[in-house]
């Protein structure tokens, strides 16, 4: 039914991504060519196309429930991290992605975003600013397509998951797509300096091919503004968002409450089993909505 799907970022808000998934894909045999995707959007969406949806929840519910802070102040003079987040995430990549490249090689194209600065922005410069328009974009969601970072120079760029040549390089894209100091050191790629590629624009549709057919676009913030799902027509396609239909209990960066990782799941699961009785009831435009 959806030719491509769309991922937006947002830490642990992209755990309603994975009940939201698991409720339709067999229902509407969602098999996308193409999947464009961001930050956590980018992890969870390659752990769904190899059907390790279930696992990935395990897994972050037990970290979560050995993990009882979000920072260690301790550690600011040691060498343990200040921020656990950047080694859970890495952790659960190698784990997660335990046959390597392999089962992504059969599986839509996945195309993971990443944010570069603009030359003329060097080092702590371009670090600040993408730091302030990225948080400021997570707390207070205003459009659903950012512009302020690409008005500065800020590009974003796309890459293929299956063009890594190993797990070490495929490790490095997704941690790369969600570069987001200080949660995460400073990262290069193809040695240049990015960021996470939500800073541009957190719902990644410039990764979309543009032909024909319809695209899924699933976000993991709340805008009051918009319905739960509706659709808009793009030249050829039509786009239909999701957002969760409530604020969801978990925080873009707290890594600290299993029951919270399972209560979003759960609103991830009665927002796809929504959509599904939208769909089967005939409703092909969802309340179009112009943006």
């Amino acid at each position: 039914m959806f030719d491509q799907v769309v991922f937006a970022g947002g830490g642990g808000r992209c755990i309603w991504q994975i009940g939201f998934w698991e409720s339709v894909a067999d229902e509407i045999n969602l098999r996308p060519k193409v999947v464009s995707a961001v930050s956590a959007g980018g992890l969870v969406a390659g752990l769904l196309l190899i059907d390790r949806g279930q696992e990935a929840v395990r897994y972050v519910q037990s970290v979560f429930s050995d993990n009882r802070k979000n920072v260690y102040w301790r550690n600011l003079f040691r060498e343990e991290a200040v921020f656990p987040q950047y080694e859970i995430c890495r952790d659960g990549i190698r784990q997660l992605f335990d046959k390597g490249l392999v089962d992504l090689q059969a599986v839509a194209e996945l195309r993971l975003a990443v944010c570069h600065p603009p030359a003329w922005m060097f080092g702590p410069l371009a670090l600040t600013f993408g730091a302030v328009i990225y948080y400021a974009d997570k707390k207070f969601p205003r459009s659903l397509h950012s512009s302020t970072a690409t008005r500065l120079g800020f590009r974003q760029s796309f890459y293929r998951a299956q063009d890594c040549a190993d797990m070490e390089e495929l490790e490095h894209l997704i941690l790369s797509s969600s570069c987001t100091p200080p949660f995460t050191p400073r990262l290069q790629l193809n040695g240049a300096e990015i960021l996470d590629g939500g800073v541009v624009d957190n719902v990644p549709v410039a990764g979309l091919d543009g032909e024909e057919g319809r695209v899924l676009i699933l976000l993991t913030a709340r805008f009051p503004g918009y319905p739960d799902c509706f659709t808009q027509r793009q030249g050829a396609q039509l786009w239909t968002y999701v957002q969760p239909s409530r604020v969801l209990p978990i925080k873009v960066w707290d890594f600290t409450s299993p029951e919270a990782v399972t209560a979003t799941l759960n609103i991830g699961r009665i927002d796809g089993r929504a959509l599904l009785d939208k769909l089967h009831s005939g409703a092909t435009e969802l309340g179009a909505q112009v943006l």
